[in-house]
């Protein structure tokens, strides 16, 4: 079982307005950007590898969000994870990326497990 942790997750206010803060004040740069019906997603990297996910929707209250991980195989990491009396929050969900699906730690954080396509991988991994 392989859980790396990707990025953090935040919900913005202004995504142009956080953007740039994270790229011209920190020296992230922008891995990539995608525009849905509810929200504009940015992906800023760090020098280090690490990486800040940034959503501007409505639909969620500003602040983070989640801790975003990436996994191999997410129904073997779900079945260990199962077995050690952690449960998920819902159901595992095909995104954009991949699948998905959260669990969330004893402080109510929220993790969430992704199983990234081939083709995601390929391109930003």
């Amino acid at each position: 079982m392989r859980i790396s942790v990707q990025y953090s997750t935040m919900i913005v206010k202004n995504l142009d307005e956080s953007a740039a803060f994270y790229r011209d004040v920190l020296g992230f740069s922008e891995g990539y950007h995608v525009d849905l019906p509810a929200a504009r997603i940015t992906i800023m990297e760090s020098p280090g590898g690490a990486c800040v996910e940034l959503i501007e929707s409505e639909m969620f209250p500003v602040g983070l969000y989640s801790v975003g991980t990436d996994v191999d195989d997410l129904d073997e990491v779900l079945r260990a994870l199962r077995e050690k009396g952690c449960k998920p929050l819902g159901e595992i969900v095909s995104t954009t990326v991949g699948r998905q699906v959260f669990i969330q730690d004893p402080n109510g954080v929220r993790i969430c497990l992704i199983e990234h396509s081939e083709e995601y991988r390929k391109k930003y991994m």
